[in-house]
């Protein structure tokens, strides 16, 4: 449990480092190299980095997203979020159910989910784009006809549950309760996509 948020901490720091190459040359490298030198992905999370190289960047801005976030929260509190990223202390917080862990939980779930949506319906990503659902809209009695590009919100969501919760493989009581966190980040997040720009 505690290496599923370290995880995507790490891939914070890879993502800086990819930052600094086009993706092209991401690719040229290999998606193999690159997702076998992020430590702690689990099976399921290295597929999707292998298959989806471009959204390993994308996760890590998420997750970024979520870790500032976090610390925007509880910036006045004795717990501040500014540990994150250190194993020592990090580790410990995380290691206990606690409301702390539960809420990074929830925010790094959330913070890809976003990330993920933002890229998708601003080009950044392949394989998504707008919500189909809702291409446009006309008023007739307003005389006004809107047509930009919706957020795919369900596709960031499902995207995010794919890839934070395939962390949680243990059956037991904590898997439940990390599943149940980044499920309730993702909840909260949903409408806010919906009601604000991107």
């Amino acid at each position: 449990a505690v290496y599923s948020v370290i995880a995507l901490l790490f891939m914070v720091f890879i993502c800086r480092i990819m930052y600094g190459w086009a993706l092209s040359s991401v690719v040229a490298l290999g998606a193999n190299i690159i997702c076998n030198k992020i430590p702690g992905l689990v099976p399921r999370q290295r597929a999707i980095c292998q298959s989806r190289p471009d959204a390993i960047i994308i996760i890590g801005e998420g997750t970024q997203l979520g870790i500032n976030e976090c610390q925007y929260q509880f910036r006045y509190g004795r717990w501040n979020c500014s540990a994150l990223g250190e194993r020592t202390v990090f580790g410990q917080e995380l290691r206990v159910g606690s409301k702390e862990a539960a809420f990074t939980y929830a925010v790094t779930a959330a913070g890809v989910a976003h990330a993920v949506t933002a890229a998708c319906s601003q080009g950044n990503l392949s394989h998504c784009g707008c919500d189909r659902e809702k291409q446009g809209y006309h008023d007739q009695e307003e005389g006004w006809k809107w047509g930009g590009c919706s957020a795919d919100v369900k596709y960031g969501v499902e995207f995010s549950r794919r890839f934070v919760d395939a962390r949680e493989i243990k059956k037991n009581a904590r898997r439940l309760m990390n599943l149940h966190n980044n499920e309730a980040g993702r909840k909260l997040q949903r409408p806010l996509m919906k009601s604000c720009p991107l």
